[in-house]
C-alpha cells in the first residue's frame, strides 16, 4: 500500500525532501580558512557578535588578547566616581568568544610575520592565518616624556590605571580623614582629563566626608599645553567646563608644556614645577612601534594607515580598527566613539574578504556626539555647535553605556537538540533525555559508574597469575607482575575536548591520563597517544595535530615519560587520550582499599571542574573562573604522590569522573568503612558554587548521585550548596588520600608548600568492618 500520492512529481518531491533531511543531519562545516583577531577592543566585540549571529561555515576564528575582561572606556568615569563597580564597566570575552565559536587565547603576541602570515606566540606553536584584524587600542603619548613610566600613571591601559586609582583613592581618603591634604595632578586638557578630574574629586570627597576635618583639602590640578580646555569642542562647551572647574575648586593650568616627571613633581617648560602626591596623564594617543617594524604602512605619528574599507593600504589581508588606525584622507580624533562605530563595517568586510566578495566603504562621520560625565550624575552633551548639560544628559549617557555593555553580556544560552519521533518513548524518558541534551566533555563525558559496573560484572575475562589487578578491580590501573621486584602499571584514558584550544586541551588531557599512575604511587614510563582530529582542510588538520602533540609531549617530557607511539583518526569532535605504562615495586604501591580507622582524609586539589565546564558550554562561566580552573587542572599529581608516599599513606586514588563521593565509595566499600566528611572543609574552585546555584551541573552528575543512599545524613545538607560538589565529575582532579593521623598535619603543610595551595583535610575514617560502607 502506497504511503504517498500516485503523482510522480509528489514522489520526486518526497524523495528529494527525504534526501535533504538526511544530508542536513550528516553534514558539518570543516575549517578551510582562518581569521585571527588580535586585541579585544570595541570593534572586535561587534565582529564576534556578527559571527555568532550569522556564522560563516568554513571560517575558523581565533581571538588573541592580553586580557579576557575588556573595559568599556565610556563607562570609566562612572566607575571612578563610584556609580559603576568594576564588573559593571567590563565585558567578559570568554562567553562572547564561545558564543561566536571562536577560540580564545589569553596571551601576548611575540611577533607577526606578514610574509608567511604567521602569528608567533611564546612557548607554543605559531598560528597561520589567512586574514588578520588588529584592534589594539592606543596609549597616551606622554610615555615619551622623561620619568613618565616611573613617576606617573597613564589613563590607559585601563586595567592598570584602575589598580593604581584604587590605591590612590584609599590613600587620599585616609590622608583627608587624618587631617592632611592630598593633591592630584592630571596632565591633559581633553575629555578624558576633564572627566577624571570631576570624577576623582567627587569620589574622594564623598568617601572622606564622614571623618574628614574641615581643614583637610583635596587639591586637583589640571595641566595642559593648550590655551583652552577641550580645544576641539565648541565655545559654549569650553566656557561652561572652565566655569564648572573653577566652581569646584579644580585648578586649571593652561599653556604649560610638560617636559618631565619626577617623584611627586610635574616639570614644565622653563623648569616650572608643580608638586602633587599622585600624577596621572590623559594626553593624546600614541601606538607602539611594532606595526611599522613588521612592515605595515603607518602615518607620520605611527598609526596604521587603512583605506575606507578599514583595510591596510600595504597588506590587503590585514584589517585595522579603533585608535591604532588612521583612515587615509579621513583623519578623525582618537575616540572610542569611532571604534564602536567601526565594529559593524569591520565585521562585514572581514566576512566579505574571507568569502571573496566586494568590500563596503566606511567613511566616519565628521562630528561625533561627546557625552562628558561631570562626576555628579550630570553630564555635558557636545557635538559641533550643540551644548547641553544636566541630569537628563547623564541619564541619556547611562542608558547608552549600559545598552552597549548588555549587548555583549546578555547572551542566549545554547540549546542541545534531541530528535525523537513522536510516540517512540514515554514522556518521562523523553524529558530525561532532553534535560541534558547538552552533553559534557572532559571526564564529564564518562559512561556512568552504575552502567559500567553492571556491564563489567557480567563479563567472563581470562585471568593470569601475573595479573595482580585487571579490568573489574577497584584499583586505578591494571597491575602486571613482570619480576619479583617490578610491577608494570597500565592505564588508558580518552577525553572529548572541553576547549577549542588544542594545545591547552592536550596538556590537561595528558596530566589527566597520567593521574591513575600517580594515584598508585608508581612512576610513569611511556605512553601511546590516540588523537581524534576534526575533519578540515589539510592545513588545519595538520596544525591541530601539531598543537595537540606539542602540548602532549611538553607535559610528557616534564613527567620524564616517553611517547612511544599512537594512533590518529578523523572525528566530529576533537579528542585525545593516552595509554600509559608505569612501573612500581610490589608492596610499595598505593591501593584504594587500605584505609584504616583513625586516618585523616586529605584532598589535594579543589573541586568544581565539572560544573564550571558545563557552565562554560552554556556561556555562563566567567573568563577568570575558567582561567583558574585550567590552572588547577594543569597542576600535576606527581609531586603530590611522592609527598603522600613519604608520609606513609594507607590508601589513595585520584578524583575524576565519578566525583568525590563516588571515588570515596570505591575506597571504603571493600572493607565496609565508615567515614566522616566535614562538608565546610571541601575546597572548591572560584565560581563553582555560583554555577551550581544557577542550576548548572555536569550531565554525569545524575549518575554520580546514585551513591547518595550510602551517605548517612543527606537531609541535613541537601540545601547546602557544597553538597552537590560531592558528585561533581573532575577532569585532571586531585589525589584523595587516607593519611595516618600522626602524619596528616605534616603532610598537608608539605603539600601546601609544594604547589598544592588548595589541599585540605576534609574528614576522617571512623571505623572499618561495619555492616556497610557509609559516608
Amino acid at each position: 500500500m502506497s504511503f504517498h500520492s500516485g503523482n510522480p512529481a509528489d514522489k520526486v518531491d518526497w524523495a528529494l525532501s527525504r534526501k535533504f533531511e538526511i544530508m542536513k543531519k550528516e553534514t558539518f562545516s570543516p575549517h578551510v580558512k582562518r581569521l585571527i583577531l588580535v586585541g579585544g577592543g570595541h570593534s572586535h566585540l561587534a565582529v564576534l557578535k556578527r559571527l555568532a549571529m550569522r556564522p560563516v561555515p568554513g571560517l575558523e576564528t581565533i581571538l588573541v588578547t592580553r586580557e579576557v575582561l575588556t573595559p568599556y572606556s565610556g563607562a570609566l568615569p562612572a566607575c571612578i566616581s563610584g556609580v559603576y563597580q568594576h564588573d559593571d564597566m567590563h565585558i567578559d570575552l570568554r562567553p562572547l568568544a564561545n558564543f561566536a565559536g571562536a577560540r580564545l587565547l589569553q596571551l601576548e603576541v611575540s611577533r607577526i610575520d606578514l610574509s608567511r602570515r604567521l602569528l608567533l606566540l611564546q612557548d607554543r606553536p605559531p598560528l597561520q592565518f589567512d586574514l588578520l584584524s588588529l584592534n589594539i587600542g592606543s596609549r597616551p603619548d606622554a610615555t615619551s616624556i622623561p620619568g613618565a613610566e616611573e613617576f606617573a600613571t597613564g589613563i590607559k591601559p585601563i586595567d592598570h590605571f584602575l589598580e593604581v586609582w584604587e590605591t590612590v583613592r584609599q590613600s587620599a581618603v585616609q590622608r583627608l580623614q587624618s587631617g592632611g591634604n592630598y593633591c592630584i595632578a592630571i596632565v591633559g586638557g581633553g575629555p578624558a582629563s576633564v572627566e577624571l578630574a570631576f570624577a576623582a574629586q567627587h569620589r574622594i570627597t564623598r568617601d572622606a566626608r564622614s571623618g574628614s576635618p574641615s581643614s583637610a583639602t583635596l587639591k586637583i590640578k589640571l595641566i595642559t599645553s593648550d590655551g583652552e580646555i577641550l580645544p576641539t569642542h565648541n565655545e559654549r562647551v569650553r566656557r561652561f567646563t572652565k566655569a564648572e572647574l573653577i566652581h569646584r575648586g579644580i585648578e586649571l593650568l593652561n599653556e604649560k608644556t610638560v617636559t618631565g616627571f619626577r617623584r611627586n613633581s610635574v616639570i614644565c617648560a622653563g623648569n616650572e614645577t608643580f608638586e602633587a602626591d599622585t600624577i596621572f596623564y590623559a594626553t593624546g594617543a600614541s601606538v607602539p612601534t611594532w606595526p611599522a617594524d613588521i612592515g605595515l604602512q603607518v602615518d607620520e605619528k605611527g598609526f596604521i594607515l587603512v583605506n575606507t574599507c578599514l583595510q591596510s593600504i600595504s597588506h590587503a589581508f590585514v584589517f585595522v580598527s579603533g585608535d591604532a588606525a588612521t583612515i587615509e584622507n579621513h583623519p578623525r580624533p582618537k575616540s572610542g566613539v569611532y571604534a564602536v562605530r567601526q565594529g559593524k563595517p569591520l565585521a562585514e568586510n572581514l566576512v566579505r574578504y574571507a568569502t571573496g566578495h566586494r568590500l563596503v566603504k566606511y567613511v566616519p562621520q565628521r562630528h561625533a556626539l561627546a557625552l562628558i560625565y561631570t562626576g555628579d550624575r550630570k553630564a555635558i552633551a557636545s557635538r559641533d555647535n550643540l551644548f547641553f548639560h544636566g541630569r537628563w544628559v547623564w541619564q541619556w549617557k547611562n542608558r547608552i553605556d549600559r545598552s552597549f555593555l548588555n549587548k555583549y553580556r546578555e547572551l542566549p544560552e545554547p540549546e542541545g537538540s534531541v530528535v525523537l519521533a513522536a510516540g517512540i518513548t514515554d514522556r518521562k524518558s523523553e524529558q530525561a533525555l532532553r534535560a541534558h541534551a547538552i552533553r559534557c566533555s572532559g571526564c564529564g563525558a564518562k559512561v556512568g559508574g552504575s552502567l559500567l559496573k553492571e556491564v563489567l560484572g557480567n563479563l567472563e575475562i581470562t585471568t593470569f597469575p601475573d595479573v595482580v589487578a585487571a579490568v573489574g578491580s577497584i584499583e586505578d590501573a591494571a597491575q602486571i607482575l613482570v619480576a619479583r621486584d617490578k610491577t608494570l602499571i597500565q592505564s588508558v584514558d580518552y577525553l572529548p575536548a572541553f576547549t577549542n584550544d588544542p594545545w591547552l586541551f592536550a596538556r590537561i588531557a595528558t596530566l589527566h591520563c597520567l593521574g591513575d599512575i600517580h594515584a598508585m604511587g608508581a612512576e610513569p614510563h611511556s605512553a601511546q597517544a590516540i588523537a581524534g582530529i576534526p575533519f578540515a582542510g589539510d592545513r588545519f588538520m595538520r596544525e591541530t595535530l601539531k598543537e595537540l602533540m606539542h602540548g602532549c609531549v611538553e607535559i610528557l617530557n616534564q613527567e620524564d615519560t616517553a611517547l612511544i607511539g599512537g594512533h590518529t583518526l578523523e572525528s566530529r569532535q576533537m579528542s585525545f587520550g593516552l595509554s600509559v605504562n608505569g612501573f612500581g615495586r610490589p608492596g610499595t604501591l598505593l591501593s584504594k582499599s587500605g584505609v584504616k580507622a583513625g586516618d585523616i582524609l586529605i584532598l589535594c586539589k579543589p573541586l568544581g571542574t565539572g560544573t564550571l565546564l558545563a557552565a562554560d558550554m552554556r556561556l555562563r562561566a566567567k573568563g577568570s573562573w575558567m582561567a583558574a580552573a585550567f590552572d588547577s587542572m594543569l597542576i600535576s599529581n606527581r609531586a603530590a604522590a611522592r609527598i603522600l608516599l613519604s608520609h606513609h599513606v594507607n590508601a589513595c586514588t585520584d578524583v575524576t569522573g565519578f566525583g568525590l563521593a563516588g571515588h570515596l565509595m570505591e575506597m571504603i566499600s571493600p572493607t565496609n568503612t565508615q567515614v566522616e566528611i566535614s562538608i565546610e572543609s571541601l575546597p572548591f574552585l572560584d565560581g563553582a558554587l555560583d554555577c551550581l546555584a544557577m542550576g548548572i551541573h555536569s550531565s554525569l552528575q545524575a549518575d554520580n548521585r546514585l551513591v547518595e543512599p550510602a551517605i548517612f545524613n543527606t537531609e541535613s545538607f541537601l540545601k547546602n550548596p557544597l553538597f552537590k560538589l560531592l558528585f561533581d565529575p573532575q577532569t585532571a582532579g586531585g589525589l584523595l588520600a587516607s593519611v595516618p593521623a600522626g602524619n596528616a598535619d605534616s603532610c598537608l603543610a608539605t603539600l601546601s608548600q609544594t604547589g598544592y595551595p588548595g589541599a585540605r583535610k576534609i574528614g576522617n575514617v571512623i571505623a572499618t568492618g561495619q555492616k556497610q560502607a557509609t559516608i
